[in-house]
């Protein structure tokens, strides 16, 4: 996926290694991290915090001075790509690959699309001119109306403004994907909710039969606490097996699950999601199996957090029967979160990744805190990182406080 990384001889895989999950750390990076997971790790301050914080920009107070040197600081790469790219370097230095995810403010707009198109173009020329990074991520709804995803999931026919308005998206994402696979990098696209993510899927889809016949320029990301997901999935390599098309695929477990299982009681339909962690569970490691029994016409990124999956996976390499394919295999996690995984999966020789945001801190902040709102598993993620820096500021005899 990266040619500026080779591959490696894999090893053991062990996340309990501290001292290479925080060694690229200050003591004072430490401190910093303790106090941030000791607070994000209760729901309700994370609840209020984010009131709080959106309350903070409406108001125009100065938000910056607040947030710079604490959330920021610790999940954010910079303001601009030239600032994330000191992040980018470090990263590289350690065998990660960066994933730039530029978290800003979307007006819902022509203009506002447009301004999103030539950010991610620039990025794409970035990634060329340096060689430091070859993985994006983008929001399809960032380069267009929500409404009109809402309405072909639906099944509602657009009227002719709306299909015009469609097309100038559909163009743009090609601008995008076109320059991405000249330029040898790979784009990955975020998932939505699920009454808007069809038509994402279509075009996810349609891309990938375009620029996908080399290599995986294009992957879609597939939330598998859904119960759709699975069929979904093995209907894709299938059809696209079939045009000899490589499938580009991102697997995470899902990002909006209280919000998708109150519309479903609102609107009176069945819950597309999972109303259990096992079961997602189970869907996640399936996915695995399904993507690795079809490396020869695809590549896929196992972006977790959960460790179980994380060394099912490795395991699964570790066995041999896929080095073949192995770079086709890839591990994602967000920065500032997990370096136990990141940094050690890297250090025993896989393909992984940071997903890195950047932006100005007044769209960057809030972006980062409705992240942790909508994801109701991000506290017990929070104690485990809890856990583990606690046990490293004891070996480096820190104090807690």
């Amino acid at each position: 996926m990266n040619n500026t990384f080779i591959l490696r001889c894999v090893r053991h895989f062990n996340p309990e290694n501290l001292q290479v999950a925080f060694r690229t750390k200050k003591d004072s990076d430490l401190r910093l991290a303790h106090w941030l997971f000791r607070l994000m790790g209760n729901t309700t301050l994370t609840r209020l915090g984010g009131a709080a914080t959106r309350e903070w920009v409406r108001l125009g107070l100065p938000f910056k001075a607040l947030f710079t040197n604490s959330v920021y600081r610790h999940f954010c790469g910079g303001e601009t790509v030239q600032e994330a790219q000191q992040a980018i370097e470090k990263l590289k230095a350690a065998r990660v690959q960066t994933v730039l995810d530029h978290a800003a403010r979307v007006t819902e707009t022509e203009e506002g699309f447009e301004k999103v198109q030539e950010e991610v173009l620039r990025n794409i020329a970035l990634a060329s001119q340096t060689r430091s990074f070859s993985l994006i991520s983008i929001k399809l709804t960032g380069i267009g109306y929500k409404d009109i995803f809402r309405k072909l999931a639906a099944g509602t026919t657009l009227t002719p403004e709306e299909q015009s308005a469609l097309a100038r998206t559909e163009k743009r994402l090609d601008t995008i994907c076109q320059a991405a696979a000249e330029a040898n990098v790979t784009v990955y696209f975020d998932a939505e909710e699920s009454w808007l993510q069809p038509p994402i899927d279509a075009l996810a889809e349609k891309m990938m039969l375009r620029y996908n016949k080399q290599r995986a320029v294009v992957f879609n990301t597939l939330q598998m606490y859904r119960t759709d997901r699975l069929n979904y999935l093995s209907n894709l390599l299938q059809r696209l097996e079939s045009q000899e098309v490589m499938a580009g695929i991102k697997l995470v477990r899902g990002a909006y699950l209280e919000k998708e299982q109150e519309r479903a009681r609102k609107h009176g339909y069945a819950s597309p999601v999972f109303s259990n962690k096992v079961d997602t569970d189970h869907s996640y490691n399936s996915a695995i199996d399904i993507c690795l029994d079809h490396l020869k016409h695809a590549a896929f990124c196992a972006a977790t957090h959960n460790e179980y999956s994380t060394h099912y996976l490795t395991r699964r390499i570790r066995k041999g029967e896929l080095n073949r394919f192995r770079e086709r295999i890839h591990f994602s996690q967000f920065y500032g979160m997990s370096d136990n995984l990141t940094f050690n999966l890297a250090d025993a020789g896989y393909n992984t990744s940071k997903y890195l945001p950047y932006g100005d801190v007044a769209t960057a902040v809030p972006y980062l805190i409705r992240r942790a709102e909508d994801n109701p598993s991000i506290a017990g993620q929070m104690n485990r990182e809890l856990k583990l820096l606690e046990r490293e500021m004891r070996r480096r005899k820190l104090s807690e406080a």
